[in-house]
């Protein structure tokens, strides 16, 4: 399978999961833990919600993103898990490494050198990855 058999959009987006990977799985997580803790009554800032309708519209649109969170972290995880502990790392160390204040760029393949393997190699590893991503999310 080449780059050429998904979209320049789906290649985007299925990277950008992927850089994005770890605070959306933060995310998912205190979503999950919110809606069990608030039961039907959704916090606004500090207080909440005194309209019914407001507090479902509000609901409604957490699970559309909770739903959203899922699908991208189920797709991430899955692509990942078909790799070795070693190109693991190739991933880890390229697009969730050194991600600091917003910043969401994947490191250049020469940092990763010590790791073992050649710039082709962990270019293969993150494209089998990106191409996975892309498919599971239903990218073309």
């Amino acid at each position: 399978m080449r780059r050429n058999d998904i979209s320049r959009k789906a290649w985007q987006r299925a990277t950008n999961v992927l850089l994005w990977y770890m605070d959306n799985k933060k995310e998912y997580v205190s979503l999950q833990g919110a809606m069990f803790d608030q039961g039907s009554k959704i916090p606004i800032g500090n207080q909440l919600h005194p309209d019914p309708t407001a507090n479902a519209a509000i609901r409604h649109v957490d699970s559309q993103r909770e739903r959203a969170l899922k699908a991208e972290i189920e797709a991430v995880e899955e692509a990942v898990s078909f790799l070795t502990p070693e190109q693991r790392e190739v991933i880890r160390r390229r697009f969730w490494d050194n991600q600091r204040g917003g910043t969401r760029k994947p490191r250049q393949y020469d940092f990763l050198q010590d790791i073992g393997y050649s710039e082709v190699q962990m270019k293969r590893i993150c494209r089998t990855v990106i191409r996975r991503i892309a498919v599971l999310l239903g990218e073309r």
